[in-house]
């Protein structure tokens, strides 16, 4: 029996689709209190890793496959369009599924893409802490492209919603599914082909909302008979990432009509984010309230990149490594985080 590919692919768009959104439902809780260790908020806002997610910053990571950079110079032959893909990638902080929705009107288009980690992990002080499976925040992008034979550009707006759970916890520990808060990015891609290379650049910036928390410390503490007792104590948290600047450039040679060879580098800066917090207590009334401050979220890095592409059937298959050579901070966690990484990526436009 013959399989036709393009029926399977839209058979497994529908099923991963099926998938998120039965994980967006089940996500769909208000958690009221949490025991967690005391570290968990705080050194999230110490380590953000997040900035390495290709699903959180993307535009900063991804470089477009051989089938990807075809789909961009091909001028549609209507005027209304609409389309599904399918993307699967591994990085060293994230495994993740991601299904793109999209319909445009001359040269406008809107794409919402549903996200769905397969695992994540985040940093504490004895190392990486890792959660399986969950929805991450979807987004909704409104563009415009100018297509033609040689040139291509793309200006862009971006909602990311927090329909990720932030407060996912795996023995004690926040591993969150999402920034948990209303951010925005803003986007300008550029691609020229030649006959023999290509060049790409993308320029964002992710403007980051505020993410709150409510959390349960279980704490003990001595009553007035100084008696030893077991209490709760509250903490309220508002947090925000860094607002993240980032700039993206590579150039491509086509080695065959399957394979390419990118090299490229990238700048990315990112500023400092804030934190603040108030502490109440279930044995007394009183208030400890921590003013707003400035988180250590602050650096400047660029990063020398490497790539090959791989595209079959349609399908892109883009192994990306970077190497950072330049970091500027004062939060030696992000000193750390900067070493040698690769992400890998498996695409498909399905129609």
């Amino acid at each position: 029996m013959r399989i036709n590919i393009r029926t399977y692919y839209k058979f497994l768009a529908v099923c991963l689709a099926f998938c998120c959104i039965t994980s967006l439902v089940s996500n769909a809780q208000t958690i009221g209190g949490l025991v967690l260790y005391p570290e968990s908020v705080e050194t999230l806002q110490d380590n953000p890793t997040s900035f390495d997610d290709p699903l959180v910053n993307g535009n900063g990571i991804n470089i477009p496959g051989s089938a990807e950079t075809e789909n961009n110079f091909t001028i549609p032959d209507k005027d209304f369009q609409y389309g599904i893909a399918a993307e699967a990638g591994f990085s060293s902080m994230s495994k993740y599924l991601n299904i793109p929705l999209s319909i445009g009107y001359k040269g406008f288009s809107l794409t919402v893409a549903i996200p769905f980690y397969i695992q994540k992990k985040a940093k504490y002080s004895h190392g990486y802490v890792a959660a399986y499976g969950g929805l991450g925040d979807i987004s909704a992008e409104i563009s415009y492209k100018y297509q033609s034979q040689m040139f291509f550009e793309a200006i862009s707006v971006t909602s990311s919603f927090p329909t990720g759970n932030q407060n996912r916890t795996v023995k004690g520990y926040i591993v969150p599914m999402g920034t948990g808060s209303f951010d925005f990015i803003f986007s300008n891609t550029f691609q020229y082909r030649h006959a023999y290379f290509r060049v790409y650049n993308n320029l964002s910036y992710r403007l980051s909302g505020k993410c709150k928390r409510d959390l349960t410390l279980s704490v003990p503490y001595y009553d007035n008979e100084n008696v030893l007792r077991s209490g709760n104590e509250m903490v309220n948290y508002v947090t925000s990432n860094g607002n993240f600047l980032s700039c993206n450039t590579s150039f491509d040679y086509p080695v065959m009509s399957w394979m390419s060879l990118h090299a490229g580098f990238a700048v990315m800066n990112s500023s400092a984010g804030t934190i603040y917090h108030k502490h109440t207590y279930s044995w007394n009334d009183d208030v400890y309230e921590f003013p707003t401050s400035k988180s250590n979220q602050a650096y400047t890095s660029i990063d020398v990149r490497a790539a090959i592409a791989f595209s079959y059937w349609g399908i892109d298959l883009m192994c990306v490594f970077a190497q950072p050579v330049y970091v500027k901070t004062e939060n030696q966690n992000i000193k750390d985080s900067q070493k040698f990484n690769f992400y890998i990526k498996l695409s498909k436009k399905i129609f």
